[in-house]
C-alpha cells in the first residue's frame, strides 16, 4: 500500500467515525464569544475563558507593553526571553496569592509538562479526561514515570475512580 493510500484510508476511517476535524474560521472572537457566519457562539474551548483579551484596560496595557518592549519573546525564557516585566509579574502574582514565589508558563500545556515531570513519580497514577490537553512532550500518553488512566469525558469509569 502506498503512502497516499494509507493517508486516504486513515482519513476515510476518521470521516466514518465522525472524528474528522476541520478548522472553521471565526469572524471575531478570542474571548467568551465567537462569531462565525453571522452566528454568535459561547466559547468553551478558549484559553481566554474570562474574556479578558477583549477588555479595554488589557488592550491598552498590551499596547503600552508592545511600545516599551516590542513584540515577541526574543528567545526562550530559559535563555534570553525572561524580562524585567516577567519578573515583576511573577513577584506581583506571588504577593497577591500569598506565596513566596510564582512561575509563569507560556501555556497550560507547558505547565502540565513541568508539573508532571517535577512532581509525578514512578508509582503515582494520573487520572485525566481524554479531552484534556495531552500530558507528554509528544502529545500522546503521559511520561513513562507514572501510570495513566485516561477515561472518556463523563464516563462511569471516571466517576467511579474519582469518587
Amino acid at each position: 500500500m502506498s503512502w497516499q493510500q494509507r493517508i486516504d484510508r486513515a482519513l476515510d476511517e476518521r470521516r466514518a467515525a465522525e472524528a474528522f476535524r476541520r478548522r472553521l474560521p471565526v469572524t471575531h472572537g478570542a474571548g467568551r464569544w465567537l462569531e462565525r457566519e453571522g452566528e454568535r457562539w459561547l466559547n468553551f474551548s478558549s484559553n481566554d475563558y474570562l474574556g479578558l483579551s477583549q477588555h479595554p484596560a488589557i488592550i491598552a496595557a498590551w499596547q503600552q507593553g508592545a511600545t516599551r518592549y516590542g513584540v515577541g519573546a526574543g528567545g526562550s525564557g530559559h535563555v534570553s526571553g525572561y524580562s524585567e516585566a516577567h519578573r515583576a509579574l511573577e513577584e506581583a502574582l506571588a504577593d497577591w496569592l500569598g506565596y513566596p514565589r510564582a512561575l509563569l508558563f507560556i501555556s497550560g500545556f507547558a505547565a502540565n509538562q513541568a508539573l508532571i515531570a517535577a512532581l509525578v513519580e514512578k508509582d503515582d497514577r494520573i487520572v485525566a479526561d481524554r479531552l484534556k490537553p495531552r500530558l507528554s512532550a509528544g502529545g500522546g500518553e503521559p511520561q513513562p514515570c507514572a501510570a495513566a488512566a485516561l477515561y472518556p469525558q463523563r464516563s462511569a469509569a471516571a466517576r467511579a475512580t474519582a469518587g
